[in-house]
């Protein structure tokens, strides 16, 4: 289910919206603020994480204003849990939709799965299929 802005309290911060934070989209950073501030609990991939950090070109202000990022939620690291259900969402994926389901994608969801967070995304279209099986996404741009 594509949601418009759910009444969920768990999110799943993909790396997109971290990145469109940094860069100061308005609407973007006025969602992170709000999800900081509320009783909300915000969770990343250690996918997101390592995508963020491995531009070449970081420099030191902005690797410190990632962290500051991602301290606000927590950082799920791959385990086998995750590991087996995102390889299970690349097999639905190809079988079901004949879709190929990018490894760090499916780990994205996976993890938001695992943790029953709605996963916040702009790349509604990489996961769309998937709310078929139980995955809500929220591109707070659409909102």
């Amino acid at each position: 289910m594509i949601d418009q802005e759910p009444a969920f309290n768990r999110y799943l911060v993909d790396t997109n919206i971290v990145i469109y934070t940094l860069k100061g989209v308005e609407k973007i950073v006025k969602v992170m603020e709000k999800l900081e501030n509320n009783t909300n609990k915000v969770y990343y991939s250690t996918i997101v994480e390592a995508e963020l950090f491995s531009f070449h070109e970081l420099t030191r202000e902005q690797r410190i204003k990632i962290r500051g990022i991602l301290d606000i939620g927590e950082i799920i690291d791959v385990d086998s849990e995750v590991a087996l259900k995102a390889a299970e969402l690349r097999s639905l994926s190809r079988k079901i939709y004949k879709r190929k389901l990018k490894l760090p994608d499916a780990i994205v969801a996976a993890t938001a799965f695992l943790c029953s967070a709605v996963l916040v995304t702009r790349n509604v279209e990489d996961f769309n299929h998937l709310c078929n099986h139980g995955l809500h996404i929220w591109n707070p741009l659409e909102t």
